[in-house]
């Protein structure tokens, strides 16, 4: 079963389509949301071994509350990802 998990995540076409759904929510939301949004900016810095996410503040209240659940959401799967496969997962706050 996990190796069709990650088979389903390598897919690029399973990938485009989540993403397609993200963006199509995101697509419905206000105009001074979506401004508001293509404001921040997220530098990801790929390491030999590792990952840095940095995401830009915002001034929109909504917006901060935006970023805080998706780097929670994504930590989270990240982390029962990897603890998925037997790996001890550590994460700093």
């Amino acid at each position: 079963m996990l190796d069709q998990f990650q088979q389903m995540f390598e897919s690029p076409q399973a990938r485009d389509m989540v993403f397609k759904m993200i963006a199509q929510q995101v697509a419905q939301a206000p105009s001074e949301r979506r401004e508001a949004l293509s404001k921040v900016t997220v530098i990801l810095e790929r390491t030999n071994r590792g990952l840095h996410l940095d995401v830009s503040p915002s001034n929109d209240a909504d917006i901060e509350g935006v970023i805080k659940n998706a780097i929670d959401g994504w930590t989270e799967m990240v982390a029962k990802g990897f603890q998925s496969m037997g790996f001890q997962v550590e994460i700093i706050e």
